[in-house]
């Protein structure tokens, strides 16, 4: 038989799509775990391990290295090496990405060379240089797609997850759990964790459910502030705020969480609303400049950070602020140094003319 014969799939398949192959024991050579959600990633390779290799002979048929660990040919003799018992010998190979452009060629035009009977899985984060050359190496069918999901793949994951797990929860608790995990699949899924062993099973989680049992600490309400604000809640958030005051949080960490949050934004990483990149810009700049007077001793930075987050979900009304209505700002809004620019600008535009 020709290599790669037999098996047929388009380019970049989703992760559900190539768990519901692996459980109707359709198997593919390669797979090229392709992305930054180590989540799904660590599912895939659990279901490989457990289709392919016999449970007791995981030191013979089983083995797990970094790219960057091996000579890429000895590599490639390793993953031809046949099965002892198991269906197929399972081979995993993390961090391909990491390997320089010679070594990336010589192992992809290896792989491509592969029979059918061999199993060999691996992850990369996303490169578009790799990617390219994966193509070239006529490897784009034995991509699986590992982006981060959006919210709703992420709701998907959640359902699907707490089901194996014999628990329900409400869409309050589903909303919650995104808010605090934000795209961290990781995340995500160890809260699920928490919650399973913490209730019976058969139980429906309630978002007070999620709140007691599988939050209750600082980076908890950190990420929900945060996300809070990042789907423009200001209520939402300023009532998270005020907890994280209460427990004494460093007003500095809360500036930083936020900045990570709106730079994310700025790269196009984050799973909230879409934002305005004004908008982003004049928060960041908001943010230095509230992390510049905490520093210097602001006796009250926690009314920065409240200004900050009712700014932040402004959607420029009238009834949302008065500046829309031509009032005079509040001392900390956005608004004002646009304003006060755009005036300088117009005063330095008449004098020029005259």
């Amino acid at each position: 038989m020709s290599p790669m014969a037999g098996y047929s799939g388009s380019s970049s398949r989703k992760p559900a799509q190539v768990l519901a192959d692996i459980k109707r024991g359709k198997f593919a050579p390669v797979y090229i775990l392709f992305g930054a959600d180590s989540a799904a990633a660590d599912e895939l390779l659990r279901a490989l391990r457990e289709a392919l290799v016999q449970p007791g002979l995981e030191g013979f048929d089983f083995e797990s290295v970094h790219a960057d660990e091996l000579d890429v040919t000895i590599l490639l003799q390793h993953v031809r090496q046949p099965p002892v018992a198991s269906t197929r010998r399972l081979v995993v190979v993390r961090g391909i990405d990491g390997l320089g452009k010679s070594p990336q060629k010589e192992l992809l035009a290896g792989l491509a060379a592969l029979p059918d009977a061999c199993a060999v899985a691996l992850t990369s984060d996303y490169d578009a240089g790799l990617q390219k050359a994966i193509v070239g190496a006529g490897l784009g069918k034995f991509v699986v797609d590992l982006r981060q999901p959006d919210e709703a793949g992420l709701s998907v994951l959640i359902q699907r997850r707490a089901k194996e797990l014999g628990i329900s929860l409400e869409p309050q608790a589903v909303q919650l759990l995104l808010d605090v995990s934000g795209d961290g699949t990781t995340l995500l899924l160890g809260e699920l964790e928490k919650l399973a062993t913490a209730v019976d099973p058969g139980d429906s989680i309630t978002a007070e459910d999620v709140r007691k049992l599988a939050g209750q600490s600082r980076e908890f309400e950190l990420n929900e502030y945060v996300n809070l604000v990042g789907r423009r809640d200001s209520a939402g958030a300023l009532a998270v705020l005020e907890r994280l005051r209460d427990w004494d949080e460093e007003p500095v960490k809360i500036t930083a969480w936020l900045a990570g949050a709106f730079l994310r934004l700025v790269a196009g990483q984050y799973a909230g609303e879409r934002w305005d990149e004004k908008h982003i810009r004049l928060c960041l700049l908001q943010l230095y400049e509230i992390n510049r007077d905490i520093i210097s001793g602001h006796p009250e930075p926690f009314v920065l950070l409240e200004m900050f987050t009712i700014c932040a979900a402004c959607p420029m009304t009238e009834e949302y602020c008065s500046i829309h209505a031509g009032a005079a700002p509040p001392e900390f809004c956005m608004r004002r140094k646009v304003r006060r620019d755009r005036t300088r600008g117009a005063r330095k535009k008449a004098v020029n003319v005259e």
